[in-house]
C-alpha cells in the first residue's frame, strides 16, 4: 500500500458512519456551537494517532497487537493484543448494525436486517482475502466519488443557507462546546486507533507517513465540521437535532428543480463506500490481531467464521438506533479511551523506561 493510498483510508475512515450519525448527536449537545465542537475533539483526538504512529515506528513498523506483545511480554501482552482484537470486533459489530439499520430505516423497510449485514460483510470478507493492496486501489477509486457527491451537495445547498441559524457564536459558552465534543473524540477520533495501528505495517514506504496520516486526520474532521456546519444553516439546531440522519436529510434539500434532483441517492452511495472502508479496516484489524495471538502464518481462514461471529452479533447487540445512540453520548468515549489513549500511553511508558535501562546498563559498562 502507498502513502497516499494509506492516508486515502485513513480519510474515509473517519467519515465512516460519523458523517451521518455524529452531526445530529453534537447538535443536540452544543445546539448552534456544534460545528465548532469538531474541531475541538479532533484536536484531542489526534493524540491518538500521533502516539500510536510513534509507537509501532519504535519497534520496527510491527502492528500494534505486535507491540502489546513485544512491550508486555507474552502473557500481558497477550491480553491487551486480545482486548485490542476485542475492541475492533466490537467497533465493526457497530458499524454492521449502523449500515444495516440505515438502509432498512431508508431504502427497504421489508427487506430483513441480516441481508444488508450480509452483503457488507461478504464485502470485508473478500477484501480482506484480496490483500491489503486492493483495498488501497479501492479507497483511492471511492475517494473521488465521495468528496464529488459531498462537494456537490454542499454547492447545491448555497441557496438554501440561512446564517443566522448559527447566532450566537458560543451563546452557550464553553462548557456546552466542551460537551459536543465530548462524544465526538470518542466516535470516530480515538477509534482511528485502529486504523493507525493496521496500516503503518503495509505501507511502503514511511518517510513522512506521519505528516500524511495527520492531513488525512484533519481532512476528514474538516468535512464533519462542514456537514454541521450546513445542516445547522439549512435545519437550524432545535430541528438538526431531532433529524436520525441530517446528512441524508441534507440531501433531500439539495438540487435544482427539474434539473438535478434525487442528490441523495448520490449520498446513500458516497457513504455506504465510507461505512466499507471502515469495516474492513476493523475486520482486517481483528483477523491480523488474532494471526499474530495464534501464531499462524494466515488468518483468511478465520474470515468467514469471524463474519458469520459479527453478523450474529450485529443482530443481537443493539436493540436500536436510540440505545447506539445514547450509548455514544454516555459510554463510548471513556471505552476508547482505554484504547485510543491510556494503552499507547503504557505501551510508550514501558518503551521508554526499557530503553533508558539499556542506555544506563551500557553506560555502566
Amino acid at each position: 500500500m502507498t502513502p497516499i493510498q494509506a492516508q486515502t483510508v485513513m480519510f474515509l475512515f473517519i467519515l465512516g458512519t460519523a458523517i451521518l450519525n455524529i452531526p445530529a448527536i453534537i447538535t443536540a449537545l452544543a445546539k448552534q456551537d456544534a460545528w465548532l465542537s469538531v474541531p475541538l475533539a479532533a484536536l484531542i483526538g489526534w493524540l491518538t494517532p500521533l502516539m500510536v504512529v510513534i509507537l509501532c515506528q519504535m519497534h520496527k513498523r510491527r502492528s500494534l497487537v505486535d507491540v502489546c506483545q513485544s512491550v508486555m511480554g507474552p502473557y500481558a501482552g497477550a491480553l491487551l493484543g486480545a482486548g485490542y482484537v476485542f475492541y475492533a470486533i466490537h467497533l465493526g459489530v457497530l458499524v454492521t448494525n449502523d449500515a444495516g439499520m440505515f438502509e432498512t430505516m431508508m431504502l427497504q423497510p421489508r427487506t430483513p436486517l441480516w441481508l444488508f449485514h450480509l452483503l457488507i460483510l461478504v464485502v470485508a470478507v473478500y477484501a480482506y482475502r484480496l490483500g491489503p493492496e486492493i483495498l488501497g486501489r479501492f479507497s483511492q477509486m471511492l475517494l473521488i466519488i465521495v468528496i464529488v457527491v459531498i462537494a456537490l451537495t454542499f454547492l447545491l445547498l448555497i441557496g438554501r443557507l440561512h446564517p443566522e441559524n448559527l447566532l450566537p457564536i458560543l451563546g452557550g459558552g464553553w462548557r456546552r462546546l466542551a460537551a459536543g465534543a465530548y462524544p465526538a473524540v470518542g466516535f470516530p477520533f480515538l477509534e482511528t486507533v485502529i486504523v493507525t495501528g493496521w496500516i503503518l505495517p503495509q505501507v511502503e514506504e514511511t518517510t513522512g507517513f506521519l505528516r500524511g496520516m495527520t492531513v488525512a486526520y484533519f481532512l476528514g474532521a474538516v468535512f464533519l465540521a462542514l456537514a454541521i456546519l450546513f445542516t445547522l444553516m439549512v435545519f437550524g439546531a432545535e430541528w438538526s437535532a431531532h433529524l436520525t440522519y441530517p446528512l441524508y436529510a441534507l440531501a433531500q434539500q439539495a438540487g435544482i428543480t427539474d434539473v438535478i434532483e434525487r442528490i441523495e441517492a448520490l449520498t446513500l452511495i458516497a457513504w455506504i463506500a465510507c461505512v466499507q472502508i471502515k469495516l474492513i479496516v476493523c475486520f482486517a484489524f481483528a483477523l491480523d490481531g488474532i494471526r499474530t495471538l495464534l501464531r499462524v502464518p494466515d488468518a483468511r481462514l478465520f474470515s468467514i467464521p469471524l463474519a458469520v461471529a459479527m453478523m450474529i452479533f450485529a443482530e443481537t447487540s443493539v436493540p436500536s438506533e436510540v440505545y447506539l445512540t445514547e450509548s455514544v453520548n454516555i459510554y463510548w468515549t471513556p471505552y476508547s479511551s482505554v484504547f485510543g489513549v491510556f494503552a499507547p500511553l503504557l505501551l510508550l511508558a514501558v518503551t521508554w523506561i526499557r530503553r533508558m535501562g539499556k542506555k544506563r546498563r551500557k553506560a555502566s559498562f
